[in-house]
């Protein structure tokens, strides 16, 4: 249960960071790389 609440939180941030980044475009390239790297840290 744990590991999927913390999934579905990360999740939820993932999404609302892209969302927000998607406005400037100059960050989109950045935020991508940003978001990969936190997500193999989570699942690591």
């Amino acid at each position: 249960m744990k590991n999927s609440m913390w999934i579905g939180a990360v999740l939820g941030v993932v999404t609302a960071t892209a969302i927000y980044s998607a406005s400037n475009q100059n960050l989109v390239k950045k935020t991508k790389k940003a978001l990969l790297h936190k997500l193999e840290e989570v699942l690591d």
